[in-house]
């Protein structure tokens, strides 16, 4: 559970609760702004007074990124977007030391180190603690330390160690604050994650559904024959148009047979709901019920979704080198992203539990199937 973590962000555990939180980034990026200007004053004081106010912005944008980057149903962080958002409130950080050289700023009133260290937690939900870690760690300290280079001259009051804690420590605080917010929330909601998931997927409501329409399926099979049957007993004699008329329906059946034994269960779905599936390797078939159970959900709520026009939804199944099989569902649902969202969530949590890399991008849902 501990390792688990680390390796997992609370939007990876929970991606669509967080449209809630979303203004978190937009407000540190505020208040970076407010405490740039509150050092206005002091930019004037250097050579170069137009640095301060794009170091300002720099760091902003760092945290206006992440707001841009963690949307619902979007792809989770990686390591590209949190060196990213790093390096540009990281250079804005520069950027300001490069403005303030050779002047005698206040250290422990420079604003430039707490523009990094609100670009820092600004990724404790989005990115995993691991990689905060790595990521802000090895950021802070690398650019705490080439920022102290450029205010070399500055530090005659404190020393050149208590100097760089200083630039430091702001940013070290917050890595610690966000890498300890990330690890706690997510250690407590993997449990009620998995709870959720085990009452959300009702396999045995499922299973009886599945078994009725095969019951209904078989009757309409022998509806056919059971007629003929019943005439020719009850005449006691079988003529020529007998026999043409059961060679006939033998064959209607057996090519009835032969189609339903090669339909998939999501191909049942697909009949009954004029969805499109390109299943060429019957894939489908290897699907845990969970997952069949998870699935069949989240397609059922698609299509009761107010706007959705079930032809428009494509099911794709493609094996992988590996043996496992890559699924792709191409949505087109006419709603807000907000109303979207909260129409899929519980579906779209369920599922998430049942397989794996399961990602939504635009209107695309894609995961994989491991084999047993």
């Amino acid at each position: 559970m501990r390792r688990a973590s680390l390796r997992v962000s609370p939007q990876e555990l929970d991606p669509l609760s967080w449209f809630t939180g979303r203004v978190v980034p937009l407000v540190f990026a505020g208040l970076v702004v407010l405490i740039g200007a509150f050092r206005i004053p002091t930019w004037f004081s250097t050579s170069m007074p137009l640095l301060q106010p794009l170091a300002v912005i720099l760091c902003a944008t760092a945290c206006v990124l992440v707001w841009v980057l963690a949307r619902p149903l979007r792809p989770p962080l990686g390591w590209g977007a949190g060196i990213l958002i790093v390096l540009i409130a990281g250079t804005g950080l520069v950027i300001s030391a490069i403005g303030y050289a050779g002047t005698h700023v206040s250290l422990e009133l420079w604003w430039a180190p707490f523009g990094l260290a609100l670009a820092i937690a600004s990724l404790a939900p989005y990115l995993s603690a691991r990689r905060t870690l790595v990521v802000g760690g090895v950021g802070a300290v690398v650019l705490s330390a080439l920022a102290f280079a450029f205010l070399e001259p500055s530090y005659r009051v404190w020393g050149p160690v208590s100097s760089l804690l200083i630039i430091a420590s702001p940013s070290l605080c917050g890595l610690i604050a966000a890498v300890t917010f990330s690890t706690v929330l997510v250690s407590r909601m993997m449990p009620i994650i998995e709870q959720r998931s085990q009452t959300v997927l009702p396999l045995e409501a499922a299973d009886a559904r599945i078994e009725e329409a095969e019951r209904l399926r078989l009757a309409r099979l022998t509806a056919r024959a059971l007629p003929f049957l019943e005439g020719v007993a009850a005449s006691s004699r079988i003529t020529l148009a007998d026999r043409a008329l059961a060679g006939q329906l033998a064959r209607r059946l057996r090519d009835d047979l032969v189609t339903q034994s090669n339909l998939s269960w999501l191909d049942g779905i697909a009949a009954e709901s004029r969805l499109v599936v390109i299943d060429p390797e019957r894939r489908a078939v290897r699907m845990s019920p969970s997952q069949r159970t998870a699935l069949r959900a989240l397609l059922h709520a698609v299509l009761s979704t107010p706007g959705a026009d079930a032809s428009s939804i494509l099911i794709n199944l493609r094996g992988r080198p590996d043996g496992a099989t890559a699924v792709a569902v191409t949505l087109d649902i006419d709603l807000p992203e907000g109303r979207r969202v909260m129409y899929l969530a519980p579906h779209y949590l369920a599922l998430r539990q049942t397989v794996d890399d399961l990602r939504w991008d635009a209107q695309t849902l894609s995961f994989t199937v491991r084999g047993d």
